[in-house]
């Protein structure tokens, strides 16, 4: 009998890829096997494409984003449900909105995206590798972005001014 499942092949693969993403930020699955319940080689598994029936358990993937401070996971099963993930602003980001700081990591870390992209394209092609490096930038870059808008966000629900 076949099993009809509500989650297509692209939903699945693109959790995949949302694990092969993170895994580098968590230091490799070397280093990310030391802070959750499985070993490197089941980690690579759960990020493989060619691994169909293999995919990262809910308490690891939680392990994973926690370590990283990302929620790429999380996220993704959100957008695939029809909902946008939304944080609960419950981080004390004070009342003044962002200042000279703030901005300045959040324009570089745009920066450090561009920079990456730049040089992986320079020969008319990106390798994996390149690929990797470019979505480690991109996903720090998100993250420096939400705290910017967290504290955005805090700062004139609570009134603050600059």
């Amino acid at each position: 009998m076949v099993k009809i499942r509500p989650t297509t092949e692209q939903d699945r693969q693109a959790l995949k890829a949302a694990v092969r993403r993170l895994l580098p930020m968590a230091g490799g699955v070397s280093a990310f096997e030391k802070v959750t319940r499985v070993n490197a080689s089941t980690l690579s598994r759960y990020g493989a494409p060619d691994e169909a029936i293999n995919h990262m358990p809910i308490d690891v993937a939680m392990d994973l984003m926690l370590d990283t401070r990302s929620n790429g996971i999380v996220s993704i099963m959100a957008a695939q449900l029809g909902y946008k993930l939304v944080s609960l602003g419950n981080q004390n980001f004070g009342n003044t909105l962002p200042d000279i700081g703030d901005m300045s990591r959040l324009s570089k870390s745009v920066s450090d995206v561009m920079q990456e992209y730049a040089q992986a394209i320079a020969d008319g092609s990106i390798t994996p590798r390149e690929k990797q490096q470019i979505d480690i930038e991109i996903e720090e870059a998100v993250q420096i972005l939400r705290a910017f808008q967290r504290k955005v966000d805090g700062a004139l629900s609570k009134g603050g001014d600059a």
